[in-house]
């Protein structure tokens, strides 16, 4: 397994720490559980640190998240999620691109923000 997942209870907030490789079915299953946790918790917020990740994971995958599983999972909109992006500059392109698809779709969608 190449995340740890929990709740703490002093920020309110659900944290997802990746490490090591990252594969596909981790994302959806890490992103799943996180969903369920939040829920648990009336909603509460994210933090997705991904500093120490190495992802095995396709563009396909990453765009899949927002578009497929946040929707099957039924996950609130209004949740806030922070990402820490990965310490060395050459791993943290999937992570930026992934942050500026959901930015250039909530541009050209606003409803997704409620």
């Amino acid at each position: 397994m190449a995340y740890t997942l929990k709740f703490n209870r002093t920020l309110k907030i659900v944290e997802l720490v990746f490490s090591g490789r990252l594969t596909a079915q981790e994302s959806r299953e890490a992103t799943s559980k996180a969903i369920a946790l939040g829920k648990e918790y009336g909603d509460a917020d994210a933090l997705v640190d991904a500093m120490e990740v190495e992802l095995d994971v396709s563009i396909i995958d990453l765009l899949d998240l927002p578009e497929r599983l946040y929707v099957e999972e039924e996950m609130n909109r209004r949740i806030r999620v922070a990402v820490v992006s990965p310490r060395l500059p050459k791993k943290q392109g999937d992570v930026r691109f992934y942050e500026t698809s959901l930015l250039s779709k909530i541009n050209r969608n606003p409803w997704l923000l409620f």
